[in-house]
């Protein structure tokens, strides 16, 4: 049979994305065709003829194993709910909770949780349900570090459709007394802002904050004449009137957009704003860039 026949097969049967052995033997697919070309192993005993490393295909494919009731959870859910993650580690393993009643599912590359749940699921594409993602967030939070755990909440209420507010958070830490990871989360809490844009946003002002220097304003407004908002800061002290921002390099290449860039510099300047901008590698060791915001707020601080 040829990979296009077992394709056939597949479809003609709704085995979907992904299918055990037993729905593909009882769908006509014989042992030596899922062996075949064009039939992968996603894990043990689940098979799909579509990509195997894609991360909704995995978590069908968990799911599958993990049986009814099961949801994907932890940073595989935030991953697939469009959560920027601090790198991707987090989804070299599916997470997948599953129901107090139910043994945990041991298969290499699946992660099971089986804590108790209080708030409503979410669904994250067809097929897929995960578990709600300020529960998931504290689920992260076993085997997250401080700092990539504010990552994931600044994400969680990012300033573009975000998911949820830090109060959603907050509820779900009260009932959280005694629970694995809890001390980190409420660390976590306290650093995270509602209203970033990005990973390295938040990574920078981390770092800001843990040398020493007061927390910035997130995402501040600057407002035209007639009282429209014209730009945002990435970060910002306006008593100071001094401004910190990540560029990405994402325009590099770009003419238009790097006139643009420059346009908004000049206005914001023109305005009495000291920027600061930094790169990946200045985060790489962050001394040079928190020193520039510190001397810029020393010189600018109106006197006492």
């Amino acid at each position: 049979m040829r990979t296009s026949s077992v394709a056939d097969v597949v479809t003609k049967a709704h085995l979907g994305a992904v299918f055990t052995r037993h729905e593909a033997l009882a769908a006509g697919v014989t042992p030596a065709q899922l062996r075949g070309p064009g039939v992968h192993t996603v894990f043990r005993g689940v098979f799909t003829i579509a990509d195997p490393a894609g991360l909704s295909t995995r978590a069908r494919a968990a799911l599958a194993l993990a049986g009814p009731q099961a949801l994907v959870c932890g940073t595989t859910a935030l991953a697939l709910l469009g959560v920027a993650l601090p790198d991707a580690r987090p989804t070299q393993t599916v997470h997948v909770w599953v129901p107090p009643s139910r043994g945990l599912i041991t298969v290499p590359g699946i992660c099971g949780h089986r804590d108790t749940l209080s708030l409503r699921p979410k669904q994250v594409m067809s097929g897929i349900v995960a578990v709600n993602p300020a529960e998931c967030w504290l689920q992260a939070a076993q085997a997250t570090s401080v700092a990539d755990l504010v990552v994931l909440a600044d994400g969680l209420t990012r300033r573009r459709d975000p998911l949820l507010e830090l109060d959603d958070l907050r509820e779900v830490l009260e009932g959280a007394a005694g629970r694995r990871g809890v001390r980190a989360a409420r660390a976590a809490l306290a650093l995270a802002r509602e209203g970033t844009d990005s990973p390295m946003e938040t990574v920078l002002r981390l770092a800001l904050v843990g040398s020493g220097l007061p927390c910035p304003i997130v995402n501040h407004p600057l407002r035209g004449p007639r009282g429209g908002v014209l730009y945002f800061l990435d970060m910002a002290y306006p008593d100071a009137l001094v401004g910190v921002e990540y560029d990405g390099a994402g325009h590099v290449g770009n003419p238009a957009q790097m006139r643009r860039d420059q346009a908004r510099r000049r206005w914001i300047e023109d305005r009495g704003w000291r920027l600061i901008t930094a790169t990946a590698i200045d985060l790489a060791d962050p001394s040079g860039i928190v020193g520039s915001v510190r001397r810029a707020l020393d010189g600018r601080r109106p006197a006492a």
